[in-house]
């Protein structure tokens, strides 16, 4: 068991944490203990804080412009506490304890009800789950309105912890947007830091509604950057088990007939490609009504069903280019229905290219997701290749559900959280431009961590390095396998990587980019090449691609920092894949090049002084799994190094 009532106290505990809530007159964290590396790698617990012996509160709402917090109600009753410290009276009494099981371990419901003079009618939930299998504990608070009143739910504190700079190796992530950050240091408890929402949520719960926080994930990784970004990688892939399965796709909106559209299909098919991504304006007439273009698909939709059918006979998926919040100015929708856009102040409506300018509480929200649900469900498309957040967009529009403009971006979040669930439920793709944890949600991809703007600056190999060094740094927030990553055959914002049959080298190192990082996607235009030089340079990533699938949907090792102008490296290591490890290396110059790595195979699970084989030659790893590897470069040559079990 991980989670155990043991009288007056609640034990959460798996290898890595453990975290014991004291309840006998509230509630709150009395020690929380941390084991890095878990119990196989050390016995010693590290605690999450120890100046005081225990959490100032568990939780905290704010109702009616009151704080409450989940507390004990006299702090002379929680053993060791220090009186002097903590003033404030707890606002819950703890009426029941539900052990139960979830996804990924034991679970445990702390329901508590108002004990204050005054205080709204209120039942709070704290929600925990402690993972069998990950160092992870999740916790998330419901609230339930069980007055006759309605209550104004102003903020929720989902917990509150002690950082200390990377020094405790406790990592914090959530659900929610990352654009806006969920971390507040507390003006009242010094050098404690609320995990809360980021604004104001000025929500109403009428009698009887209810609401639930962020999920809040509290992980135990590491200092080092490296074994952090592998540990989170790990317990992502668990969390999100869709955004495991990396695709070669291609991209267009370049196709002038239907015997184009057709042919398109015959070249993914050709090229090897998995699905196909229909970018903006290929299908519709415009993104907002929906209606399919009449030159292409004259019997409307019952046309571009034929075509789903035409990609599926040949075995690859398609994707539709539409969004949630985008209504262009001159579709139908936007024109009789100019009250369902966003309100910002001044009386402004939003730019539709920009973010997007719908608002998910008029009639819109309904309204799309019909449409949307409508090409999955009806036309058969495989996913939906989305445009355009809402993020941070002011709506001030009083004829929408939303009780006020605070309460916006909780409520967008909850739209989405709910669709896109609702997507990824029936097993479909969905590409959106969103933060990186709307894979918790039900993305399966987001873009790759490269500038898109810089294709508005310069091309060719340039254009390359710079989008390689990007996507480099930003694996280490998320693994490759969740994320898209487009080759710019065409001009996309002015530029391209001029590719060329003559001079290969721009191209082979996109290609060596998108398929030796483990990337989704391949490349935006109607063909993934120019000639037979760029064909051969392809078919030879895409066999990589496809014969190490298994390697590359394991972890990220970085090796060495994209620049310009030396050989920049990444490893990706699987253990008990047939080829634990694959190392790629790029030489962007011009110039012979020669460069020596200690590379750590302790990731694939290769054990110390053991034998491996890389470019047929014999390598003894050292007394901590590393393997001293030299590579020998030609100019702009990329290598694909598969390390193998000798």
């Amino acid at each position: 068991m991980s989670i155990t009532k043991q009288e007056n106290r609640l034990i959460l505990e798996n290898e890595y944490l453990r975290r014991v809530i004291d309840l006998t007159d509230g509630v709150c964290t009395k020690t929380y203990h941390i084991r890095t590396g878990g119990k196989k790698l050390g016995d010693t617990w590290y605690p999450v804080f120890s100046f005081e012996p225990s959490a100032p509160f568990e939780a905290a709402v704010t109702l009616n412009g009151q704080d409450y917090e989940a507390a004990p109600f006299d702090r002379n009753t929680v053993e060791g506490c220090q009186q002097d410290l903590w003033q404030r009276k707890g606002a819950f009494a703890v009426t029941d304890v539900i052990l139960g099981k979830g996804k990924h371990g034991d679970t445990a419901d702390i329901v508590l009800k108002n004990r204050l003079p005054g205080m709204p009618e209120v039942e709070l939930h704290l929600l925990y789950e402690v993972c069998d299998e990950m160092p992870l504990l999740c916790k998330k608070i419901r609230l339930i309105n069980k007055g006759d009143s309605p209550v104004s739910v102003d903020h929720m504190t989902v917990d509150i912890l002690r950082f200390f700079d990377r020094r405790l190796t406790l990592s914090v992530f959530s659900n929610y947007y990352t654009s806006q950050n969920i971390k507040k240091e507390d003006d009242y408890y010094f050098a404690w830091t609320r995990l809360e929402f980021p604004g104001e949520l000025g929500m109403v719960l009428k009698p009887g509604e209810e609401m639930e926080s962020f999920d809040l994930y509290e992980a135990v990784t590491s200092m080092d950057r490296q074994e952090e970004s592998i540990i989170l990688h790990r317990i992502y892939k668990k969390l999100a088990p869709w955004i495991c399965n990396i695709q070669n796709g291609l991209c267009t909106n370049s196709c002038e007939t239907w015997e184009e559209l057709l042919q398109l299909a015959d070249t993914a098919k050709e090229a090897g490609f998995d699905f196909v991504s229909l970018h903006v304006g290929q299908v519709f007439t415009n993104t907002g009504d929906y209606i399919p273009r009449p030159d292409l698909f004259p019997d409307g939709y019952a046309d571009v069903k034929r075509l789903v059918d035409y990609f599926h006979s040949k075995g690859i998926k398609v994707l539709p280019y539409c969004s949630a919040t985008i209504a262009w100015r001159n579709s139908q929708v936007c024109i009789d229905h100019p009250d369902w856009q966003c309100l910002g102040p001044d009386g402004m409506r939003y730019d539709p290219f920009g973010f997007g300018n719908m608002c998910y509480h008029s009639p819109w929200g309904d309204y799309i997701r019909e449409k949307l649900f409508y090409l999955l469900d009806e036309v058969g498309f495989d996913g939906l290749a989305l445009d355009g957040p809402v993020h941070g967009l002011v709506c001030q529009e009083v004829n929408h559900s939303h009780p006020s403009e605070k309460a916006v971006d909780f409520m967008n979040w909850m739209w989405e959280n709910r669709f896109y669930g609702e997507v990824v439920g029936r097993g479909k793709i969905l590409t959106a431009p969103e933060t990186w944890n709307a894979i918790f949600m039900g993305v399966s991809q987001i873009p790759g961590g490269h500038r898109e703007e810089d294709e508005n600056e310069f091309g060719g190999m340039e254009l390359m390095v710079m989008k390689r060094a990007c996507a480099y740094e930003a694996r280490y927030m998320t693994p490759p396998c969740c994320h898209a990553y487009g080759i710019p055959l065409e001009p996309y914002h002015g530029h391209c990587i001029n590719a060329s049959e003559e001079n290969t080298a721009t191209y082979e190192h996109a290609a060596a980019t998108s398929f030796g990082y483990g990337f989704n996607g391949g490349a935006y235009g109607k063909v993934p090449y120019i000639g037979p030089n760029t064909k051969a340079i392809y078919d030879k990533w895409l066999a990589l691609y496809r014969q190490y699938r298994e390697t590359l949907l394991g972890d990220f090792i970085h090796i060495a920092q994209p620049n310009g102008y030396q050989p920049d490296a990444v490893l990706h290591t699987c253990p008990g894949a047939e080829t634990p490890a694959l190392l790629v290396v790029f030489n962007p110059c011009g110039k012979k090049q020669t460069v020596n790595y200690t590379l750590p195979l302790q990731y694939a699970d290769l054990a110390p002084e053991s034998d491996v084989m890389a470019e047929g030659k014999t390598i003894r790893l050292d007394s901590v799994s590393g393997a001293a590897i030299q590579v020998e470069l030609a100019p702009y040559e990329v290598k694909a190094i598969p390390i193998t079990r000798r």
